[in-house]
């Protein structure tokens, strides 16, 4: 569960009236001050761009606007 609030007094008050129960344990993160996960040494970032592409073959036969190709899985006719 997420909540939004504001520290007050030194204590925190959540908005709307969210409450929980007496001796619950939670964790507080302040915004803006928690740091991105660390980098491993020696990485980089990386892209969907890296992935390398797929050659699939050659197309047996053109698709048309005729071609109900859901239709034909669904039947399991070829």
């Amino acid at each position: 569960m997420v909540a939004h609030g504001r520290v007050q007094n030194g204590v925190v008050v959540l908005d709307n009236g969210v409450c929980f129960p007496e001796g619950e344990e939670v964790t507080v993160l302040a915004h803006g001050t928690v740091s991105p996960a660390p980098r491993m040494e020696g990485s980089r970032s990386h892209s969907v761009l890296d992935i390398a592409t797929v050659d699939l073959g050659s197309v047996l036969c053109p698709l048309t606007s005729d071609d109900d190709l859901l239709g034909e899985m669904l039947e399991g006719r070829p």
